[in-house]
């Protein structure tokens, strides 16, 4: 009977260890979860079950619903492993950076199941959206899966134009345009708008009155851009600032392009520089001529880029006539510039047409 007692005690001696060790083991195992975001797979399953894992989403669409364009649309996309195996998420690789996937760890057993938290970010968008999220994993059975997160953007305060074009316009002329701006809360006002280009635009805020828009009834203000007759012969860019009552878009800008025709005529009106590389050369050129046949002259021509390294110059196509002039852009595209949008400028000794701007435009791309 003795020997039974001690026997029977020593047992549970040895069960109490084995629990023990056991409890510590599972609490270790627990606080490599959460600092290791990939932690070790257990040693009971069998390698010929690797790649095995297999991801599924309860839905792989998800709708924000209607949301204003100063708002962030969340939500959730649970999927599960279904697997055999432990299956592991490598990345999770939204199609662009308005859209923010989170994932709590990236390994998850058979059976065990999870959620990616999706933050959409509609800042500059209007109208249906939709957004891809590709899921990479480690499984052979869904090694990548696509998820979409849909929403329907509203502007919070809606202006037409965001850009507007004067076109043409015969030096001596005036030319008058209206903004129009919407805004949802009870009494907007456009409480001030200014333009930075004050020798060639003016600007006033009128009230429009009460509108029905988009289903609802919303508060219009008028932004009157005015080119003024005295706005010399060039090509014109102007910013406009808007402020307004609403806090949640109290300040947002506007432009406005407009070309004041004088004597000088540029052909073609803006350079192409086309989509290039980095290292790629190139050459383009074009003509400043005098449409009543003066003579004039060029006396520099010189565009401040950091995408491009380029030489500028300017010979009149008859020495004598001296009414036609090339300017010749010659060089190398040295940095990436996925919208190229710069000035070159030119001076001229033709009164009023002192200072000229063509615009130049590309895609400069890495490779």
């Amino acid at each position: 009977m003795k020997t039974q007692r001690k026997l029977h005690t020593s047992a549970l001696a040895i069960a109490s260890l084995a629990l023990l060790s056991g409890l510590s083991t599972a609490t270790n195992a627990q606080s490599l979860d959460r600092e290791n975001l990939s932690p070790v797979m257990p040693s009971m399953i069998s390698p010929a079950l690797e790649g095995q894992g297999k991801l599924v989403f309860a839905s792989k669409t998800q709708d924000t619903g209607e949301i204003l364009d100063t708002d962030k649309g969340k939500v959730s996309f649970l999927f599960r492993n279904t697997g055999s195996a432990p299956l592991t998420i490598t990345q999770v690789k939204p199609s662009c950076g308005c859209t923010v996937p989170e994932l709590a760890k990236k390994t998850y057993m058979p059976g065990e199941q999870g959620s990616i938290e999706v933050t959409f970010d509609p800042k500059g968008k209007k109208g249906a959206i939709s957004r891809n999220i590709t899921v990479y994993t480690d499984s052979d059975i869904t090694p990548s899966l696509s998820i979409v997160v849909r929403s329907l953007v509203k502007a919070v305060i809606i202006t037409e134009p965001k850009i507007m074009p004067f076109d043409a316009v015969v030096k001596g002329n005036s030319v008058t345009k209206d903004f129009k701006v919407f805004g949802r809360i009870d009494g907007f006002k456009v409480t001030r708008a200014t333009v930075d280009d004050t020798d060639s635009f003016s600007i006033e805020v009128l009230d429009g009155g009460q509108v029905e828009r988009e289903g609802e009834m919303m508060t219009m203000q008028i932004i009157r851009l005015t080119l003024k007759d005295t706005a010399k012969p060039d090509n014109h860019r102007a910013q406009i600032t808007v402020r307004t009552n609403d806090e949640r878009k109290p300040i947002y800008s506007l432009a406005a392009v407009a070309r004041v025709l004088g004597d000088l005529k540029m052909n073609p009106v803006r350079v192409t520089m086309g989509r290039m590389v980095v290292g790629d050369e190139f050459e383009r050129e074009f003509h400043v001529i005098s449409k009543s046949g003066s003579a004039f002259t060029i006396s520099s021509a010189v565009a401040n880029s950091i995408a491009i390294e380029a030489n500028y110059t300017f010979t009149p196509v008859d020495e004598e006539l001296r009414n036609d002039w090339i300017v010749k852009i010659t060089g190398k595209v040295v940095n990436s510039a996925a919208r190229f949008n710069t000035q070159l400028h030119i001076v001229t000794d033709v009164e009023d047409e002192e200072q000229l701007t063509v615009q130049m435009y590309g895609q400069l791309r890495r490779e």
